[in-house]
């Protein structure tokens, strides 16, 4: 019996590092120069972490104020609740999505530093 465990103790660290191993070579593909790249090409990520900065906090006040509107806490028109919930709905998606995107330039960021581009 011990030795199928020490078996399966070897199988998942051989898993782990194919994982890893998976990974790191991912990773060195997003690097590669194609040679159609501009010679001193700049990213993205400053750029679209200040978007992210100012849009994130407007989309999630935008969804909490179209809720209120729409569920007549701030007493808007009756005939305006549905336009006011569409709104409160696009900006919940958006804010979603700014905050995925946050977390995916800080992740692309931090590997720019590990690499040292």
């Amino acid at each position: 019996m011990p030795q199928s465990h020490h078996h399966s103790h070897h199988a998942g660290e051989r898993w782990r590092a194919a994982a890893a191993d998976r990974r790191a070579r991912a990773a060195a593909r997003r690097w590669q120069h194609t040679g159609t790249e501009p010679i001193r090409a700049r990213s993205d990520l400053p750029a679209r972490r200040l978007l992210n900065r100012v849009f994130l906090p407007l989309f999630a006040v935008g969804t909490v104020v179209f809720t209120l509107l729409a569920t007549d806490v701030l007493r808007a028109p009756k005939d305006d609740r549905g336009f006011f919930t569409a709104l409160a709905v696009i900006c919940a998606v958006f804010t979603v999505v700014a905050v995925v995107d946050m977390f995916v330039i800080r992740r692309r960021m931090a590997e720019q530093q590990r690499w040292r581009r």
